[in-house]
Order: structure tokens, then C-alpha cells, then sequence
């Protein structure tokens, strides 16, 4: 080689991303088979189908970052397609190839579908290919980060412990699912806040979230709810009227305390969740339902099935993942900082600064069982803030609320009793608690002092101020005398 001449450098051969999914989608045998050709040739994945049913199918199980899309049958289209896709919230990119430019007249308004005249040599080809990938996985990464964002739940729930962190991963894992959940929580555990998150923290995160309560609803309710009804003819000239199914559509139908459900609205339920099919309110037509089961229960379905009390092909059904919210006592180490998270709570809502606990108070809170779970305890530490107004929270303020045993605050509650006679024994047992300080004990019941010293004076108390007026009048001849009730009972009336 001459040494006067410099060889100009050769261009570098960009790599082979060969971990670039492709789905061809077409009809057409002879253009399927040239355009899988070419999709091997650029070191792509490939795999193959003729129908839009079945390349939704084949997305749901194994996800592609490409769909090309050749001819297609007279019952298909790419507007089919593409609202697949963007309904589910799938990443995957459309590219749609035709011999000539005016092939591609009927599909310009589709969005979010690219063109391309094909045949196009292997180079231009791959550059499409692979730029459209990476759009893909750049547009899913964005959703990823948006719905880590938006997840609120997620920082409510409180705590380091290692129950907690298996706790996330199994929420984590479950959101990266497409199957069905139920959520196996003690009452105020936070069964809720779990779904809540799993639903944000997937793919349906923009979609709705729609929730059922089982414990409330009976049977024909139950299944009006889910399901809809006709309408009456009168009522603005709807036919029927949707249900929560309808209303979840692309989204997550989340039923609390399933094990509540009666058998006849079982059978139903098992026909969405197998089938993802409803039935039309009027005609009865089955019709596709694009959305995510998710349940909740406080007792094991298995223990129900065995006492036929629920149906055993619907407990099968529901569990396609499994998410165990640990109790409160499983977790003491969570308790001081779940505490000082809701103590921040109360300072926000009731604009002051934030309250202390003091180590007594945190030790007094770590010897309690907490059958209430969670919730018990936010009460505790909302009713011991609303009767002291101190920048530290003692022992001494928590102690009523958490000094008797669950067992026996429903013991205190007596069937049969009146209204006005259940809002006696709730005044009168709180006003003993606070050894009769009335300040304290109306801002407790949430209610003006004056109110307050209006009930003790129809009760038999002498008025404020004056002799006897804070000792406990003798009861009336209907009310039973009982122990003061505690925080839980005191809760509900509220």
C-alpha cells in the first residue's frame, strides 16, 4: 500500500439487538412468510399469527416490543389492534407494511400505528425495526416511573420490619401479574390500602378502581351492583343501568370481604373470573369484560369450602396469586413508627405541630396485642389527641383507650337497647373514663360543652359547677348499669 495514502476509516456495524421481540400479524401466508424472513435476517425474535384475537392472545402471555402487521381478514383491522393494546396499556409498537403508499389510506386516523412500503432493504429495515423497539421500551419505562410516583398507598404503608418488606415484594410481584389476587388480611389490617397499591402499581394504574363491600350487600343488591339491571321505562329513557363491572372496564374490580358472599351470586362470579365474560343486563348475551379481579378475605377459603359455604372451583379461580397482610402483633417493631406516622396526621389535619411520644407511651403501645390491627391503633391515637392539646403524648393519655380487652367491650354492649339508651351509656361511660371532666370528655364524643352538659342534666346530673356535678348520677330504670366502654364501641357510634 502506497504510504502517502491514508485509508479512510470503515464505519463500524452498529450491534445486533437480538433481544427485540417481533410479532408478524397477517393472513396473507406468502407476505407472512417474506416478512418473518426478514425479521430472522435482522436477528430478531419471531413469532407468527394470522388473526387479531390471536395476537391479543399470544401479548397477554408473552409480550412483544414490535407488531407488524400485513393484510388481514374482512372481521380485522389495525384499528382492532391498536385498541388492544392501548386499552390494556401494553408497550408494544404497530408498524403496518403495505406494497404502496395508498394501501395505508383507510388506517391514517388510527394512532399510535407507523407505516412502512415494504419491501425495504435489510439495513433500512432493521433501523425501523429497532428504533421502534427502544420507543416502546422507553414508553414503558415512563409508565413504570409514573405509576411509582402516583402510588400514594404505597408510602402509607408504614414500617421496616421483615414482615413489611416481604409484604412489598409480594404487592411488587402480585402487580407484575395479570391474574386474579386475593388479599388475606385480619379486619384493619389494610386489606384495602394492598389492593389499592397492586392496582396502581400496574399496568391498569390509569384505569379505575372500583370497589365492592360483600359484608353490606345482599344477594340481588350484589349481583345489581356488579352486574347492572334494566331500568324502569320512565327513568330518562335509559334500557339498564351499568354496573361496576362496566364501570371498571380496562380496570380492577377489587370485592371486599368475599368471604361474605352467598352461594347464589357465586356461580355468576366464577363465569367473569374464568371467562371474562358478562352477562347484557336485558339480553343476557355474554359480553367481553376487560378487567382484573381482585378479593379480599378475612378467613381462608379453603376453611369455607370444607364447610360448603363456598364454591371450590371460584376459591381455585381467585387465587392466582396470594397476598398475606401480616397483623399488627406480627410486627412490633413497626408499632413506634406506624404511631409517630399517625401522630404527623393529626398535626396536618389539625394545623399544629407535631406531638412526641414519650418512651413510657411507646413501651405501653408495644405490650398491647392489637387485635384491631391498624386501624385499632389510629383510633387510639386519635382519640388520645383530641382530649390533650400537650406537645408530648404520655402513658397516661393512651391508657384508657387500650385498657380493656376486646372481649369485653362487646360483652358491655347490650342487645335490644334503644338509641337514645345506646347514647347514654356512650356519654356516661366516657365521662367516667375522664373521671368527669367534661372539657375533656366533649371533646372526645366530638360534640360542644354545652350539648354535653345538656345530656348530663336529662341524665340527673346537677348542673356544671355545681355540687356532685362530676360523680355519675344514679341510672334510670331502663338503662343497665355497665363498665365504660372502650375506643372500639366508641368508634362505631361515632
Amino acid at each position: 500500500m502506497n504510504p502517502d495514502i491514508i485509508p479512510f476509516p470503515r464505519r463500524v456495524a452498529a450491534p445486533v439487538d437480538s433481544s427485540i421481540s417481533v410479532l408478524v400479524v397477517t393472513n396473507d401466508p406468502s407476505i407472512g412468510d417474506r416478512l418473518a424472513a426478514d425479521v430472522q435476517t435482522a436477528g430478531f425474535h419471531l413469532k407468527r399469527c394470522a388473526t387479531v384475537d390471536a395476537a391479543v392472545q399470544i401479548l397477554s402471555t408473552v409480550p412483544s416490543d414490535i407488531c407488524i402487521v400485513g393484510p388481514l381478514g374482512l372481521q380485522d383491522s389495525v384499528a382492532q389492534l391498536a385498541g388492544q393494546i392501548s386499552q390494556r396499556g401494553w408497550a408494544t409498537q404497530l408498524l403496518q407494511v403495505a406494497s404502496h403508499p395508498g394501501e395505508f389510506a383507510q388506517h391514517s386516523t388510527v394512532a399510535g400505528v407507523e407505516h412502512l412500503t415494504w419491501p425495504v432493504n435489510s439495513t433500512v429495515f432493521y433501523q425501523l425495526v429497532s428504533g421502534a423497539a427502544q420507543r416502546g421500551r422507553l414508553s414503558s419505562e415512563n409508565r413504570r416511573l409514573k405509576r411509582q410516583i402516583s402510588n400514594r398507598n404505597l408510602r402509607d404503608m408504614v414500617g421496616h420490619s421483615p414482615a413489611m418488606q416481604t409484604f412489598r415484594q409480594q404487592i411488587q410481584h402480585a402487580a407484575e401479574q395479570a391474574g386474579s389476587v386475593l388479599i388475606v388480611a385480619e379486619p384493619g389490617a389494610g386489606a384495602t390500602i394492598a389492593a389499592q397499591s397492586i392496582h396502581e402499581a400496574s399496568r391498569r394504574g390509569s384505569r379505575p378502581f372500583i370497589r365492592v363491600d360483600c359484608h353490606v350487600l345482599s344477594v340481588e343488591a350484589l349481583e345489581v351492583e356488579l352486574f347492572g339491571a334494566p331500568c324502569p321505562p320512565q327513568e330518562d329513557g335509559r334500557q339498564h343501568l351499568p354496573g361496576r363491572i362496566h364501570q371498571a372496564e380496562g380496570g380492577t374490580i377489587y370485592l371486599d370481604g368475599i368471604d361474605n358472599l352467598a352461594i347464589p351470586a357465586q356461580r355468576r362470579l366464577l363465569n367473569l373470573v374464568r371467562q371474562q365474560r358478562r352477562e347484557h343486563p336485558i339480553t343476557g348475551e355474554p359480553i367481553r369484560a376487560d378487567v382484573r379481579i381482585m378479593a379480599s378475605t378475612s378467613i381462608r377459603l379453603t376453611q369455607l369450602v370444607s364447610r360448603n359455604l363456598f364454591r371450590a372451583d371460584l376459591a381455585e379461580a381467585l387465587q392466582d396469586y396470594v397476598v398475606e397482610v401480616p397483623a399488627l402483633r406480627e410486627r412490633p417493631e413497626d408499632i413506634a413508627t406506624l404511631a409517630e406516622h399517625f401522630l404527623h396526621r393529626v398535626s396536618v389535619r389539625e394545623g399544629r405541630p407535631p406531638r412526641m411520644l414519650t418512651v413510657e407511651a411507646i413501651d405501653r403501645l408495644r405490650q398491647w396485642k392489637w387485635p384491631g390491627n391498624i386501624r385499632e391503633l389510629e383510633n387510639v391515637i386519635d382519640r388520645a389527641c383530641s382530649i390533650d392539646c400537650s406537645h408530648k403524648l404520655t402513658a397516661d393519655m393512651i391508657e384508657p383507650w387500650i385498657q380493656k380487652p376486646l372481649a369485653q367491650e362487646e360483652e358491655d354492649i347490650v342487645p335490644g337497647l334503644t338509641l337514645a339508651e345506646m347514647e347514654r351509656k356512650l356519654i356516661e361511660s366516657t365521662f367516667t373514663r375522664f373521671e368527669g371532666n367534661r372539657e375533656k370528655t366533649a371533646r372526645a364524643l366530638q360534640i360542644g360543652i354545652r350539648t354535653l352538659s345538656g345530656k348530663l342534666r336529662e341524665y340527673g346530673y346537677p348542673p356544671r359547677g355545681g355540687p356532685g356535678s362530676n360523680r355519675i348520677a344514679a341510672p334510670a330504670e331502663t338503662v343497665e348499669t355497665v363498665e365504660p366502654m372502650i375506643s372500639t364501641f366508641e368508634t362505631r357510634a361515632a
